[in-house]
């Protein structure tokens, strides 16, 4: 239904930009919307809620307005695409207001009481809820307005964390290495992967068959996906209870990422979301992580003597070897002691390192926002 919508106006959209070369802004789209509900033809469209409907609106005028802003900043940029059936469907949207999730069932407005399977409910006021279907199953996710989860005791350490794609994570403490191998959850699920694409190519478009398979594929990137996310929550959970400071190394993801050899590693390593973490959850139990700027020479650095070995750009080098000291170590691990060290005053090899960190000013402990995902039965 609300695919219908979305198409809809998009069809409008399109419509009116041709015959005057304006666009249909949110106000302007709202009265269409809620019109829409009352012709004959669409009175199925009174069983969706109407703050889904709404939301629809709004999500099309953010697409709209940031085609506009792509355009006047000179990028080429077309407009929004149409929805099909099982790609890029919309989700549901509920206000909490019309929303009651109790133990394993949920109210929705026009839906009904539906039956739930997943884990705890948060404590706390429910603002809203979304709706959206996962191959063969329909998700709920809820947002929640809890209590401020409570700082974490002290420790009087900190870290320096270096992050990588065979080793996800080296840190430094001051004295010993923490070491966090990469699961490579994507690389170990190509070959099913490729067997279940494979077994959809061969099925006939449209029939049934062809969907159990697509069904399959889907199935295994979730299970991908739902790996890769317990990895780094449990990661980055262990490394915000060691320590008080964390320093992190700053990559640019979507440059690296460009590189068509190291794509899928550096995508399957989910480095971006674990610096995502680190951040929100250092936020929740007031720990202080600090960005270092991502031009600081971290891996070229000598850790003694400050010397710079250039040939360390090429990624094949694992070990780092110093041309005026000759000191050799691992090449990640001399990284992590690079930036446990960046901007301190007792900085071995030299009175002070540059100072390259950027702090991540930590909010007031206010109230945070939990999101819990559940599946309806």
């Amino acid at each position: 239904m609300l695919r219908f919508v979305w198409n809809h106006l998009l069809a409008l959209e399109k419509q009116e930009y041709r015959a005057t070369k304006k666009f249909l802004w949110q106000k302007q789209l709202q009265p269409i919307a809620v019109a829409l509900k009352r012709q004959p033809e669409f009175a199925w469209l009174a069983d969706l809620p109407a703050h889904a409907v709404l939301d629809t609106v709004a999500r099309l005028d953010g697409a709209l307005r940031r085609m506009v802003s792509e355009r006047k900043a000179g990028r080429r940029c077309g407009f929004p695409r149409f929805k099909k059936k099982f790609i890029r469907e919309a989700r549901i949207y509920c206000v909490g207001q019309a929303t009651t999730i109790l133990g394993r069932e949920a109210f929705l407005p026009k839906i009904g009481r539906i039956k739930l399977r997943g884990g705890d409910l948060p404590y706390g006021r429910l603002l809203n809820a979304r709706v959206w279907r996962d191959g063969h199953r329909w998700m709920l996710s809820a947002q929640y307005e809890c209590p401020h989860p409570g700082e974490m005791p002290e420790t009087g350490s900190k870290l320096g964390i270096d992050v990588g794609l065979t080793t996800t994570v080296t840190a430094f403490d001051g004295s010993d290495f923490i070491e966090i191998s990469a699961p490579r959850h994507l690389r170990k699920a190509l070959k099913k992967l490729r067997r279940a694409q494979r077994r959809v190519a061969r099925r006939q478009k449209g029939s049934n068959r062809r969907k159990a398979a697509g069904q399959r594929v889907t199935a295994l990137h979730r299970r991908v996906r739902h790996l890769r996310q317990n990895f780094l929550h449990q990661t980055s959970c262990r490394l915000i209870a060691k320590a008080d400071r964390i320093k992190l190394e700053t990559l640019n993801i979507k440059g690296m990422i460009k590189n068509r050899r190291l794509a899928l590693s550096i995508a399957d390593a989910g480095l971006g979301g674990l610096a995502r973490m680190l951040q929100y959850k250092g936020a929740w139990y007031g720990r202080t992580v600090e960005k270092i700027d991502p031009w600081f020479p971290s891996t070229q650095l000598c850790f003694l003597c400050r010397a710079k070995n250039h040939a360390m750009k090429e990624l094949k080098r694992r070990i780092f070897e110093c041309l005026e000291c000759k000191h050799r170590e691992g090449r990640d691990r001399n990284a992590a002691r690079n930036i446990y060290w960046c901007g301190e005053e007792l900085a071995p090899g030299s009175e002070r390192i540059e100072k390259c960190v950027e702090t991540v000013v930590r909010p007031p402990l206010a109230e945070a926002v939990v999101d819990e995902a559940r599946i309806l039965a």
